[in-house]
Parts: C-alpha cells; structure tokens; sequence
C-alpha cells in the first residue's frame, strides 16, 4: 500500500468504530480476560506432547475455571475480538505511515497528523498515535501534541505520555535557550552561588566531578552560608531528587517532577538561574499542562533549587571530609543550621552522622539536634 492509501484505510477504520457499550462492567471485563486466556492457552496443542503432558499443562496453565458464557456474553465477547482486530489494524497503520515518515517522508503530513490525534482522542492506546505525531515534529505533529496535552477528554495516563514526547520533541528548543548568554537578566541567586563552577549544576540535576581541595572547598563554604536561609522556609521542599524506584514513571506523578525537567534544560547552571528564564519555565509549563505554581513561582523554585544544590554540596562534604581540604569547623557548623532550619536537611544531617567517627562536634551536634526536635 501506499501512503494514500493508507491514509484512507486508517479514516474508513477510525470512522467505523464503535465504543463499548454499556454493559460492559469490570466484572464482565474480567471474565472476558478469563475467557480469552483460557481460549489462547487450549487454541493449539503441540504436535509432538504426549497425552498426559499436555493434561498437565491445562491443569497448571488453564485460568480458573467459568461458568459457561450465556448467549449475550458471547456476542458481546465477539464483540471485543472485533475490538481488538480493529485496534491492532489501526496501529499497523500507524506503524506503516511511521517507518514511511522515517524512510522517504510524507506527501500529506497533516493529514497523518489529524488521524494520529483522532486515534489519541478516543482514549484506547495513544501510544501508536504519540509516536507518529512525535516523528511528523513542527508544524503539524507538534501542534496536535500540544492541543493533545492540555485536553481533560484526553485519558490522564495517556497525557502523561503525550508530556513526555512532548517535552522531548521540545528538548532541542529548551535546550538552545539555556546555552543562549545572559543579557539583562535578573539572577535570583547570590553572588557566591552564582559564582560556582558550571561542575555544579543548577540544583536540578547531579554534579559534575569536582575536585576535592581547598580551593573548591572556600567555594562551596561561600555558596552555603549564601543559601542558608534566616529561617526556616514557608514553602516545604519538594521530595529529594528520587523519592523511591520508578518515581518518575508513576501514573500520579506530581507536576513538579516535569516542571524540574524544564529546569535542568532552561537553566542549566546556577548562574542561569533568572527571572526572565523562570518565567520561560512557566510557560512551557502551562503550554503542557503542568502546574508550575502560578504567582510567585520563580521565588519558590529559587527557593527550591537552592535547596537542590545544598544538599549535594553537602554530599560533596561527604567525600571531602576524607581529603586535607580544611573543613573544620565550619562544615559542621552549617550543617547543624540547615538542619534547624529544615532545608537540605537530610544531606545535612546524613554529612553529620559520617563525621561522627572522626569529629566529636559532629557528635554533639546531631545530640543537640535531637534534643531541640530537630531530628
């Protein structure tokens, strides 16, 4: 087939379609799954199985046994066969207009375009659609993304997989944006942060490898004793950069983890950390939908990463704590405060308990801590 037709076998698909009806309840799904894997594991029996190797392979593999299907349950399964024909047909199609795409291009890409996000729309396996409406790009696959992404119709699962091709095909663009020089820009952080050497990052991805000697130490106390704040922050932190396996993969994810995303790309490096660049943020978060929180936003996620890149100058503490870099005694001296504090907290404390065994302060810190309710 050629790419018109396929074109118009994927409209006569789409247009014959037909949902679901309502009788089907989670129960009767459920019976439906039973009755399909059932029929897939007695379908066909290996020519060369002896007898009473294949009873033992339905006693162990044949899903618990049904009642009969009454005759309604069987149109109705029937029914979902069709389904399933139909959406297997409709990815194939997909699939053939992708490799198509990748090999020689297509003549009609809004066409295609259109097509793809009629199949994301009706909220059956978006993924087929999302992959060729990523590969079509600006104009035409870009756009549908970006109407797919922000449309509550749309399933939330499969918006979250709209987000993310969308943020990847967008990456090139994000990303040319935070090499762009500053010019006029307003920094929100101090000078000593925005001083560090670009091995930091700007508190939304891990650090370089920096070297562990006092001139890099001087730097690390400076930008520390910037950061801590005069109390403890209103705002709570967002989780630690992994909060468990596969957080980033979760259904519920919270927003802030792809807002963090588009900070890694806009604002690579403390000294990109601006308002202007914030407010970039902020509207690519909107354009996907995402809660970046509204007024005041560019404070808060100041706030936040500073917090980011706290804790991992106090993981770099960890390491240089074994190192002749002069750390004592202010290093424990910041700890203990951002602990009071609440911010960075967790590497805090964590840089205080390995300084036990070789710095009694560190000791007597983590005492006073726990005695205040700190910890």
């Amino acid at each position: 087939m050629d790419e018109q037709s396929d074109l118009k076998a994927l409209a006569a698909v789409l247009d014959a379609y037909e949902p679901p009806p309502a009788e089907w309840t989670d129960e009767l799904w459920e019976l439906y799954e039973r009755a399909e894997a059932e029929e897939c594991v007695l379908r066909i029996r290996p020519a060369h199985w002896a007898d009473d190797l294949w009873e033992q392979y339905q006693r162990t593999e044949v899903p618990e046994p049904h009642a009969p299907l009454t005759q309604e349950q069987e149109r109705l399964f029937a029914q979902g066969r069709e389904r399933e024909r139909w959406m297997s047909a409709v990815q194939h199609l997909l699939d053939s207009l992708g490799g198509r795409l990748k090999e020689t291009g297509l003549r009609e890409p809004a066409s295609a375009a259109a097509l793809a996000e009629r199949w994301v729309r009706m909220n059956l396996y978006a993924f087929a659609g999302v992959r060729l409406l990523y590969g079509l790009g600006a104009p035409h696959g870009e756009a549908a993304l970006l109407r797919l992404v922000v449309d509550d119709t749309v399933d939330r699962a499969d918006r979250q997989v709209v987000r993310e091709w969308l943020m990847m095909l967008r990456r090139p663009r994000h990303s040319a944006l935070g090499r762009q020089p500053q010019g006029g820009e307003t920094p929100l952080l101090p000078p000593a942060v925005r001083n560090l050497a670009d091995a930091w990052k700007a508190g939304t991805d891990a650090p370089g490898v920096i070297a562990c000697n006092p001139e890099n130490a001087a730097a690390v106390r400076a930008a520390l004793e910037a950061l801590l704040p005069a109390r403890r922050p209103a705002v709570p932190e967002p989780p630690p950069e992994m909060t468990g396996v596969g957080d980033e993969d979760e259904e519920e994810r919270p927003d802030w983890i792809d807002v963090r995303t588009l900070l890694r790309e806009l604002m690579p490096y403390p000294r990109n950390v601006t308002r202007e660049r914030m407010a970039e943020v902020r509207r690519e978060a909107e354009l996907m939908g995402l809660e970046s929180d509204g007024e005041g936003s560019a404070e808060r996620w100041a706030i936040r990463i500073g917090a980011w890149l706290a804790g991992w100058m106090f993981s770099w503490l960890c390491e240089a704590r074994r190192e002749p870099t002069d750390l004592a005694p202010w290093a424990v001296d910041l700890a203990e405060q951002y602990v009071l504090r609440g911010f960075a907290a967790e590497d805090a404390e964590r840089f205080l308990d390995l300084c036990t065994d070789s710095d009694p302060r560190s000791a007597a810190a983590l005492v006073r801590l726990r005695e205040s309710g700190a910890i």
